[in-house]
């Protein structure tokens, strides 16, 4: 094995690049939108209010099992709803990052943002000292690294809270950076520690590590130095480099058998061991994503997966303030296959034959291929996923990195030593101006800003429910909200709430509610959780007889047209549905003495209301 050396000491003019490269890094978090809220479309949302849940509930009484809610059985037993499909590393990241915040929702949320941020800066760091060692340019290495991450794919997904995010892509890099330390120098141990600690980052490195390990193996096998010097092995790099090689892969499968372990044994043992191991959610979601059992998804044909695998390339190698001032149509869409622009995917196809054809120029090429292939060795295997997933394009982050590189090298050999020495600093400058131009132009998407006030209500509404529930538990119907809001209230309550879903008989819900101190009914009026808006209302779960209760415990019946709950001092009525004609009249509101023997027509007080001033008629269901 060869010896161990300290890397030549670096030049302090030499520093300039990187010093660039971390001022370019930092307008990603300058700009950007309410970074407190979940406040982009699509993925973004969802999926980064889900991963926080998950983190907020990771627990040791759950045995550190993922999960995003917890729902109510048929039967009235509290399940959890398992979400263990990734490695824990990223959720008790996001968890220790939010820890300090409590139920300061909005610091939570901007905490675990700056967190991905931080791995995204990391992994652009470590990529562009990757190129450093390849290609011993440094103004190269700046200008590929700038525009390999200005696209909108690496920009709009970079502070998406998740495990398949920033975190997965600086995993990716820190074991790439490892490959190179390893195939320029030999340094084998480093390797398997990067790698285990990639793994516990997210899955998406087993797409570096699969093409490199066969890559590698064979081009010792058959070619007599795998640097492309030419020059010959010694006797112990011939025998030492096909063993390390095969060890790293067999380290690498076993570190992953060991994840998949504690992840489905962990499972197994927060449902209760009541659930057959080939049943356990996470292991039909992992044998769904590779195609050996049915899905929704595995009708994906090739044609199709292709074309969005070439029309995310095509869209990972044009900047983002390209596409945003050419008027060029990404076309996301969610539930879909994600096909983008046509013109995208041409432009993949054409950037994918120039990285083919000019591998045969660069040095290290095993490296730079695998580098390519990085994204592939991910999409190809788990193709029913990646189709319906537009961020998967993330994980093709290598094609521009190689491609830049490629050109960048080609202009300076055209152009001779003397112009390029003037013309590479001013390419490097101009990556700059185009990378920070681009997050500027990537920080005002997003929701809005009426939908950001929404957002803020929701978690504040959310700190009052907990406040009033005083860590008591709660039941909650979230059937009405849209997907992505009930996600963010699957974080705001996290820890405090089981899900109601329907569950057929009053008398079954009778009996859940008993069990629990409060319970948020009805929810599918939308807006927020507390009184303040008429809208959703807390209530004790004791005085929860069913959902649009209408009669009281003691006393005689109260009868209207409308449903009625009495919660203290407060008398709601609701109807569903309800026509423009039930909330057109006035009505009145009866109040009989305790006394025994009061009678119905003999009220104390009788109130008359106009509904218009104390109600309102929300998607067909009047409330007031």
């Amino acid at each position: 094995m060869p010896a161990f050396r300290f890397p030549p000491p670096i030049p302090r003019r030499e520093w300039l690049p990187l010093a660039l490269l971390l001022l370019a890094l930092a307008s990603v978090f300058a700009f950007g939108n309410d970074r407190s809220q979940f406040y982009r479309p699509t993925h973004h949302d969802y999926v980064s209010a889900q991963t926080m849940a998950i983190s907020a509930n990771l627990s040791a009484e759950h045995g550190f099992t993922g999960f995003f809610r917890r729902k109510l059985s048929p039967e009235g037993e509290p399940q959890i709803f398992a979400y263990n499909r990734f490695p824990i590393g990223t959720y008790a990241l996001v968890r220790l990052a939010i820890l300090p915040f409590g139920d300061d929702f909005p610091m939570a949320v901007h905490a675990a943002r700056l967190l991905m941020l931080a791995f995204f800066a990391a992994a652009a760091v470590l990529a562009y000292l990757s190129l450093v060692r390849l290609i011993g340019d440094r103004r190269i290495a700046l200008a590929a690294t700038l525009f390999a991450c200005s696209p909108y794919y690496v920009l709009y997904y970079n502070d998406m809270i998740t495990a398949e995010g920033s975190t997965n892509l600086f995993g990716v890099m820190l074991v790439f950076h490892g490959m190179v330390l390893f195939a320029q120098e030999g340094r084998f141990r480093q390797l398997p520690v990067r790698t285990a600690i990639a793994l516990l980052l997210g899955w998406h490195v087993v797409g570096l590590i699969a093409p490199f390990v066969l890559l590698a193996l064979g081009r010792e096998l058959v070619s007599p130095r795998a640097d492309g010097s030419g020059a010959r092995p010694s006797r112990v790099e011939r025998r030492f480099r096909p063993r390390a090689i095969l060890l790293y892969g067999a380290f690498s499968a076993l570190c992953c058998a060991l994840l998949l372990a504690w992840n489905f044994g962990s499972e197994y043992r927060a449902l209760g061991g009541e659930v057959p191991l080939l049943d356990l959610p996470s292991l039909g979601s992992a044998l769904a994503r590779i195609g050996a059992t049915p899905s929704g998804a595995s009708d994906i044909g090739w044609p199709i997966f292709l074309r969005g695998q070439l029309g995310g390339i095509g869209g990972m190698a044009i900047p983002f303030a390209a596409v945003d001032r050419l008027g060029l149509d990404l076309a996301l869409t969610h539930g879909g296959p994600w096909p983008p622009d046509p013109r995208f995917a041409v432009w993949g196809a054409a950037v994918c034959a120039v990285c083919a054809a000019g591998l045969r120029f660069l040095p290290h090429r095993m490296l730079f291929a695998t580098l390519l292939l990085a994204g592939w060795g991910w999409a190809i295997p788990v193709r029913r996923s990646v189709a319906f997933h537009e961020f998967e394009a993330l994980f093709h982050a290598g094609v521009p990195l190689v491609f830049c590189a490629i050109v960048l090298l080609g202009l300076r050999r055209l152009a001779g030593q003397r112009r390029a020495a003037r013309a590479l600093p001013a390419i490097a400058l101009a990556a700059l101006a185009v990378f920070v131009l681009s997050a500027r132009d990537m920080g005002r998407i997003g929701h809005g800003a009426e939908a950001a006030a929404i957002q803020r209500l929701a978690a504040s509404d959310a700190r009052a429910v907990r406040a009033a529930a005083d860590g008591g538990s709660i039941l909650a119907q979230l059937d009405g909200l849209a997907f992505g809001q009930k996600m963010a209230r699957n974080y705001y309550l996290a820890g405090a709430f089981l899900q109601l879903d329907p569950i057929g008989s009053e008398e079954a819900l009778r009996a859940a509610a008993a069990a629990y101190d409060f319970a948020l009914l009805p929810a599918d009026f939308g807006g927020s959780l507390t009184p303040r808006n008429r809208r959703i209302h807390l209530y004790p779960a004791a005085a929860l007889p069913g959902v649009y209760a209408s009669a009281t415990a003691d006393g005689p019946a109260l009868r209207a047209r409308f449903d009625l709950r009495l919660d203290g001092r407060t008398l709601t009525y609701a109807r569903a549905p309800c026509a423009s004609g039930d909330a057109a009249s006035r009505f009145f509101l009866h109040v009989f003495p305790a006394a025994a023997g009061a009678r119905p027509g003999r009220a104390a007080h009788e109130l008359a209301f106009a509904f218009a001033e104390h109600g309102g008629r929300f998607g067909g269901r009047c409330l007031a």
